[in-house]
């Protein structure tokens, strides 16, 4: 009689091995709240986009160890205050759930803001309010507020260009775009440059005609425009046809490290100053290859957007795997590492990011200049 032979084949044995280590592979949830949709789709639909790229690169990667990931869900806040606070206090209701990446503009912000701290529920929002910050311990912000950005270009206005009056110009529908220039107004009047004329402008604007008219016949020295980059960019083309002075400098704040500027403003944008946390293209080996495979990926050029939703899914991410390292993959252990994370590499700024004492990120900021159809670093 024959005896069999107790055990498996080498084939059978990994396939049992893989099989037990898939069903022991850890999966950290977060969503993705970003505005898709609404009046402040133009960043969080581009914010969503990075981050969701990121998060499959760094799975790619095996970031969180072999058979582990990041598994994500991208929602829409619609720039809609009742649908996220909707949304969030039913993702905070699911306890699988550690994060939420958003939502972006500041008037929800805040309001999901209220409901995370009542939930005791970590959300990263995209704007740079400091009301978020102070609602409570489980609001973040992901983007540096206007005290850490605009003096950038406040003090080139002032100190490099010699500016002593300036028109602007913002809009006056956007409360992160509000409070931006508000901050340059004050920087800018506290080193002696005066406010020639102050308009406003919606969103939604595209005929600026007779503004322009008024601004190309005053007397001022510099031109400040806080708006997005393409209705920048309009904006530009009709100074420039009213006859506004060449020599005359116009400056923008981060809005304007966008391919749309230039690609909408052609040869109108040449000699514009900005200030940006994304030089478009990148400018080392990290920001360069993520340029490039967004590219690849999506057949458009990342903007300042694009790289912060990117860069934020590495905070994240490096967040959760402190958190892990630790031993607390709670909620309250992800919000606690969020906080610590100092030096983490990013593709904006000056490489790296990292939260202060009081929860502010701090990446810097680079002052620009559209030369030859491209954004230049201006030496300082």
């Amino acid at each position: 009689m024959k005896l069999l032979k107790l055990g498996m084949s080498v084939a059978a044995f990994s396939a049992v091995m893989a099989s037990s280590t898939l069903a022991m592979a850890d999966e950290y949830k977060i969503v993705v709240l970003q505005s898709l949709t609404g009046g402040a789709a133009f960043i969080g639909k581009h914010v969503a986009d990075g981050a969701v790229m990121a998060a499959d690169e760094l799975n790619e990667k095996g970031f969180f160890g072999a058979g582990n990931s990041l598994v994500y869900e991208v929602a829409d806040d619609a720039t809609d205050r009742t649908q996220t606070l909707s949304l969030i206090t039913r993702l905070a209701a699911d306890d699988k759930v550690l994060l939420v990446m958003g939502p972006t503009s500041g008037s929800v912000a805040l309001a999901g803001a209220n409901v995370a701290n009542e939930r005791a529920f970590p959300v990263l929002t995209t704007t740079n309010s400091m009301e978020v910050v102070e609602n409570g311990p489980w609001s973040f912000i992901l983007t540096q507020p206007a005290d850490v950005t605009i003096p950038y270009l406040a003090d080139f206005t002032a100190q490099t260009l010699g500016a002593k009056s300036c028109a602007i110009i913002g809009v006056k529908d956007n409360e992160a775009y509000v409070a931006l220039q508000r901050k340059y107004e004050e920087l800018i009047q506290a080193q002696g440059v005066s406010l020639a004329s102050v308009d406003g402008v919606a969103l939604a604007d595209s005929d600026f005609s007779a503004l322009a008219t008024k601004i190309a016949t005053s007397d001022q020295d510099c031109v400040f425009i806080g708006t997005p980059a393409a209705q920048a960019a309009n904006m530009v083309i009709q100074l420039r046809q009213a006859g506004l002075d060449p020599s005359i400098p116009i400056l923008g704040h981060n809005a304007f490290a966008s391919p749309a500027f230039i690609e909408k403003g052609g040869a109108a944008v040449e000699n514009v100053y900005l200030i940006g946390a994304w030089v478009p293209g990148g400018d080392d080996e990290f920001s360069q290859a993520f340029a490039a495979n967004f590219q690849a990926k999506t057949g458009v050029s990342a903007d300042e957007w694009h790289a912060v939703g990117y860069s934020g899914m590495q905070v994240i991410a490096n967040a959760i795997k402190d958190a892990v390292a630790a031993g607390k993959v709670t909620r309250e252990g992800v919000r606690d590492a969020l906080g610590a994370q100092t030096d983490i590499p990013v593709v904006i700024g000056e490489g790296t990011y990292s939260y202060d004492e009081h929860r502010v990120p701090r990446f810097g900021m680079k002052v620009m200049q559209v030369k030859d159809g491209a954004f230049t670093v201006v030496e300082q």
